[in-house]
């Protein structure tokens, strides 16, 4: 008989089975309260999307959310508007803090009609360097609600470019024209 007798089963390579561990219990009842609670959660009407502070006396949230009503949300972030103080005449200005997650609007007060010139675009000039002929529009504003609408638009495209598309959020023209239309 030889020494190198191998036994009569074979020995297997792979691994046994590691048996898993018992599945979690979850308590039938807890189960249906939740899916009864997202079901109702999803079942109800929308809620208004826009998150809004008014720092302008005068201005109520309520009448902030009117004029603004149909026009895109900002996702997560908050609308602050806020009085315009100026020297001479009421202009345009507004700001996209993207650190913060708010929009600016700030209304001239007190609020009299003004106009504007928008720039909506810029045609290069032939010859040497860059040079730009400006296009532009003269915007009557006589009311709150058209600043607060046209000022949005413009800083919300400025939110759109840079936190839905992943581009630059300086496209001035562009966010003109996107607000007067």
């Amino acid at each position: 008989m030889s020494l190198l007798i191998m036994p009569r089963t074979r020995t297997s390579l792979r691994r046994t089975a590691v048996p898993l561990a018992e599945e979690l219990h979850f308590d039938a009842r807890a189960v249906r309260r939740a899916v009864a609670a997202l079901e109702r959660d999803a079942s109800r009407a929308p809620s208004q999307g826009l998150l809004v502070r008014s720092d302008l006396p005068g201005l109520k949230v309520a009448d902030v959310r009117r004029a603004l009503a149909g026009l895109p949300s900002p996702g997560d972030y908050r609308v602050v508007i806020k009085p315009l103080r100026y020297r001479t005449r009421p202009h345009l200005a507004g700001l996209c803090e993207f650190d913060v997650g708010r929009i600016i609007v700030r209304v001239p007060e007190p609020f009299r009609p003004f106009s504007e010139l928008v720039y909506v675009n810029a045609r290069r000039k032939p010859g040497a360097g860059m040079k730009f002929a400006w296009l532009s529009e003269k915007v009557r504003f006589r009311t709150r609600r058209d600043v607060l609408r046209f000022v949005y638009l413009h800083e919300w495209l400025h939110w759109y470019l840079r936190e839905m598309q992943g581009r630059r959020a300086g496209a001035e023209t562009a966010c003109d024209r996107f607000a007067l239309r």
